[in-house]
């Protein structure tokens, strides 16, 4: 069954959302990363959303991921319902799905550092030869919708006077770096994105989330929010890879689900909109010191500065400019950091435990 804290989140999404996700009664959708921390919520707003209607007005999600569901897995409970069907399949390769989605969302991709790191090849192939079938799909059978869920490490590492962060703002990122092979490439498939839209009028919307994180935001991930969390959990005091000066704004999941709906059933083709939290900004340190308050860690965090691949070339600060979400959709983040990271964990004390 669905877990209690997202249940909560995603009572308040379809709340935020209103009548506008009436717009997928009856319709097919199709979204790849569907177990991911994106795609999952996704799925379950969806899944949700059909609960009490008839078949016909239901809408049929095809949630394809690379590996199988199992029962053991969150999404495990939906397993068997005629409204969602799983497809194991790699989103890099094209695929024909059935039946037919008047809406898709491309969501699948390697955001942790360490994994698109670890293989770069396949980072860049599901960015953009998996943009790219999926473009192709959409002009083909005319679809009425895609977004396309890039990410704000687009931008690199803007300059201060660049922060907050636009998105008119054209990006600051070595083409050469470390991590190169998923920034150069989820740019790459921006560019695709606007060619379909400007040559074939393909209605695809490109959503640039920055730190989204939640429930479903497991202690395995290898982001440095789920290290903290782990070692936290443990009891122990964090040990950070360094000073932790380097700022950062972090979005809620349930805020993030909000605008990407928004994004899918607007007119907005062609776009881009930074899909992110301007409530706060908080220092690496005093993101470890707060998972220390949470977790009743009496000890000081520790720091211990070790040559960790995946943070070589991150940002000194990411805060963006929501500005344009805004006023396009009154689209205001309501979930706080403190809020949020007590949910996360909540979420990852009970759900590990089963």
């Amino acid at each position: 069954m669905m877990h209690p804290i997202i249940q909560q989140d995603i009572g308040h999404i379809l709340a935020r959302l209103g009548r506008g996700i009436d717009k997928l009664s009856g319709k097919n959708i199709l979204i790849t990363g569907a177990s991911g921390l994106l795609g999952s919520y996704l799925v379950e707003t969806i899944a949700y959303s059909n609960t009490g209607k008839k078949s016909s007005s239901q809408c049929h999600v095809t949630a394809m991921q690379k590996k199988k569901i199992t029962a053991k897995h969150r999404l495990g409970y939906l397993l068997g319902r005629s409204d969602i069907q799983f497809v194991s399949h790699d989103a890099a390769c094209a695929y024909n799905p059935s039946p037919k989605p008047q809406y898709i969302i491309h969501a699948a991709g390697m955001s942790a550092p360490a994994l698109f790191l670890a293989d770069p090849l396949g980072t860049i192939d599901v960015n953009v030869k998996g943009t790219r079938w999926i473009l192709e799909y959409a002009k083909k059978n005319r679809v009425t919708s895609v977004l396309y869920i890039s990410s704000g490490e687009i931008y690199g590492n803007p300059p201060p006077e660049s922060i907050p962060t636009p998105e008119s703002y054209t990006g600051n990122a070595s083409t050469l770096g470390a991590r190169a092979c998923y920034i150069s490439s989820k740019r790459l498939a921006e560019t695709l994105c606007r060619i379909y839209f400007e040559t074939y009028g393909v209605p695809v919307k490109i959503a640039r989330p920055f730190i989204v994180y939640g429930p479903g935001l497991g202690i395995t991930d290898r982001r440095v929010m789920a290290d903290f969390i782990r070692q936290g959990l443990q009891g122990k005091p964090i040990e950070m890879a360094s000073a932790g000066r380097d700022t950062r704004s972090y979005c809620y999941i349930e805020d993030a689900t909000v605008a990407f709906f928004q994004l899918l059933l607007s007119s907005k083709n062609g776009e881009a909109f930074n899909v992110a939290s301007d409530l706060e900004e908080m220092s690496i340190r005093n993101l470890a010191r707060l998972v220390h308050k949470i977790c009743h860690i009496k000890k000081p965090v520790q720091v211990k500065e070790k040559n960790a691949s995946y943070i070589q070339g991150a940002p000194n600060r990411v805060m963006p400019d929501i500005s344009k979400l805004r006023t396009t959709f009154g689209c205001v983040p309501e979930v706080g950091i403190e809020e949020g990271l007590k949910r996360t964990i909540e979420w990852n004390t009970s759900f590990s435990s089963r």
